[in-house]
């Protein structure tokens, strides 16, 4: 229960499909009479039968609040994974909520299946009884499966009742699709033994079935009648229209809420309802249906999503790469998504803002934090970018549902790894707005996905060029870094004369810190001089680790050296009196003064200003030079 409304939480494959895009509205306007809201959880991608195909965005399963829902419809044919659809069913299970399978049958769960057989008979029996077929051949689907065994159950009981004896030679294998049913007719084509009619076990292997006739000079309907089975859009674009049975799940749909009506009514369940499919008789069985203006319509909706589609992969492809390329997380947030992307909240990992984190490595299947980071909203600014709490759902919660309209789940994933996930609120129905959703994913996967990879990038290339530029213990420039430093900072001031300042700071008494306190004692003293003159020393001051216990800086313009050796000398005698070591720190700070109309050779310049370290360092131990 939200705000009032029951919440129905229904799990999906491929909403951009158009059959599902129907069922989806047709569901959500009787789920208001109910006083329900719906919430969708998608996955893009088929997953078939095996586990091996379960992908990143099967996560967004996981999305699911029981603490708010109410009812959870599996839509079991579309997801086409029993082990998934399981766990969806064990979890809900767990918080006592009630489960509906579309498609499918699991203890303890209201089952809302078709009676495919029935249906597949009717077919069946349209063609033989009332077309008169004699010679009939069955294009079946896979070998073994439930589905396409059943179909041909009803092909055998429909001609055998109609004195026609079945023969092993009257099936052929299509597998569900276009490439293996094309082959099976050609092979049937080839043994001289051309049937007057081929009743295919789905309507894709029906339309490539009669591609293959006409291909070969047969006419359909006139020479070999072909029917296929679901009631897929493509049917209505095909010459001729495919007769068949409409098994779409937007038939379920009045079943669905009678199932609900009874659920949230006394909170008992019925445990099953048969849903029989609707024939579909078109001109492939020699039937005179045409309805032009369907075909128009649906031509025309076709063009629109096809001529969009190409449009928006353009626009949506520049916008994944800018985001890839983005310098941070809110630049990457600000690369407008304009008309291409509407009524959207994505949400990510916090961990996929930590550039200095490789966010693909380890765990494949990472889960979902209670608390996310608010990556990008169409209602907020940028700026707004913030850590979400993800049982809040979406900003604006109240304002979105109480436009009606179903909210949408896709997870949105780089490399199969999930980032994060993506709720669509659309303040309409539209056919290419859920068309799109899809690339829309593809692009906040790509485009975070790459910006994540690609900041992680940057991290090791400065850490590699920090090892390769910098001294490891002190900070400091190690002595090639500085060269090369040292000669691009002559080069860019060029033929102008500078004055040029260096000083050296020697660290006193090292030998002894380390022979009584350890060699650690040592390095923490090395550190703490390179830090003093780092500090001491002007911004642009190029400071180098010289030797072991050695740093200098050289400074290219005007300063005040003896204000930096008192400046040296003073954060020293802090450090002292701040850390209290058994040691003391000093060091002895030698300064050389020239400018650029001089030698300026590295090697001369160190070695002038080692005289006068070297005579500092006499005179603290009270000797002559």
């Amino acid at each position: 229960m939200l705000n009032g409304h029951k919440v129905v939480s229904l799990c999906t494959s491929r909403l951009n499909d158009v059959d599902n895009i129907k069922f989806i509205m047709e569901l959500n306007n009787g789920l208001k009479d109910l006083n329900a809201l719906m919430f969708i959880y998608n996955i893009n991608t088929d997953l078939y039968w095996s586990d091996d195909n379960i992908r990143a965005d099967s996560t967004v399963f996981s999305l699911i609040d029981f603490a708010v829902t109410d009812v959870v419809i599996i839509m079991y044919e579309r997801i086409k994974n029993k082990s998934l659809s399981a766990k969806i069913i064990k979890a809900a299970q767990q918080h006592n909520v009630p489960v509906i399978i579309v498609d499918g049958v699991y203890e303890g769960c209201t089952s809302i299946c078709f009676d495919y057989k029935k249906g597949f008979e009717e077919v069946v029996r349209h063609v033989i009884e009332f077309h008169g077929a004699r010679n009939p051949h069955f294009l079946a689907g896979i070998k073994g499966n439930v589905f396409s065994d059943d179909r041909m159950d009803a092909f055998k009981k429909v001609i055998e009742e109609n004195g026609i004896k079945f023969t092993e030679d009257m099936v052929s294998y299509g597998d569900f699709w276009s490439k293996p049913a094309r082959e099976a007719v050609e092979a049937l084509l080839a043994s001289g033994k051309v049937p007057d009619a081929i009743i295919c076990a789905n309507d894709i292997m029906a339309i490539n079935a009669c591609s293959v006739l006409f291909k070969h000079g047969y006419n359909v309907p006139d020479d070999v009648i072909v029917t296929g089975f679901d009631g897929i859009e493509e049917i209505n674009l095909t010459i001729p229209r495919v007769t068949t049975s409409y098994c779409g799940s937007a038939a379920t749909v009045p079943t669905i809420i009678e199932a609900l009506d009874v659920l949230f009514e006394n909170g008992n369940h019925i445990e099953y309802y048969s849903v029989d499919p609707k024939l579909m008789i078109n001109n492939s069985c020699g039937c005179d249906h045409i309805n032009e203006k369907l075909r128009d319509d649906i031509i025309r909706s076709f063009n629109d999503r096809f001529y969009r589609y190409q449009d928006d992969n353009i626009v949506l492809a520049n916008i994944a790469e800018s985001m890839q390329t983005s310098s941070n997380i809110v630049e990457c947030a600000c690369r407008r998504f304009d008309d291409a992307i509407k009524d959207m909240t994505c949400i990510i990992n916090k961990d996929c803002i930590n550039g200095t984190k490789n966010y693909f490595a380890g765990n494949r299947r990472k889960n979902f934090a209670d608390e996310m980071f608010l990556f990008f909203d169409n209602d907020l600014d940028s700026s707004g970018q913030h850590i979400f709490k993800r049982r809040d759902i979406v900003p604006n919660l109240d304002s979105i549902i109480s436009i009606g309209n179903p909210l949408i789940f896709n997870v949105i994933s780089y490399l199969n790894i999930p980032l994060g996930y993506v709720c669509f609120h659309f303040s309409d129905y539209s056919i290419v707005d859920y068309c799109k959703i899809p690339q829309i994913v593809n692009t906040l996967g790509s485009g975070i996905g790459g910006f994540v990879n690609m900041q992680y990038q940057l991290y090791l290339t400065n850490r590699i060029e920090k090892m390769y530029k910098y001294d490891s213990l002190t900070g400091l420039y190690n002595r090639l870094s500085f060269n090369n430093e040292f000669e691009q900072r002559k080069r860019t001031l060029g033929s102008k004369k500078y004055p040029i300042t260096v000083i050296l700071a020697d660290l006193d008494g090292l030998k002894y810190i380390n022979d009584n306190y350890g060699h650690g004692a040592g390095d923490n003293a090395i550190r703490t001089v390179a830090t003093a003159l780092k500090e001491s020393a002007p911004e642009d001051a190029l400071c180098v680790r010289f030797g072991g216990d050695e740093m200098l800086a050289v400074i290219t313009g005007e300063c005040d050296p003896e204000q930096i050796k008192s400046d040296i000398n003073r954060r020293l005698r802090n450090y002292n009196s701040t850390e209290c070591k058994p040691y003391l720190i000093a060091a002895s700070v030698g300064i050389f003064c020239t400018d650029s109309t001089q030698n300026t050779d590295f090697e001369l310049l160190v070695k002038e200003t080692d005289v006068n370290m070297y005579a500092e360092k006499m005179a603290k131990r009270g000797q002559k030079v």
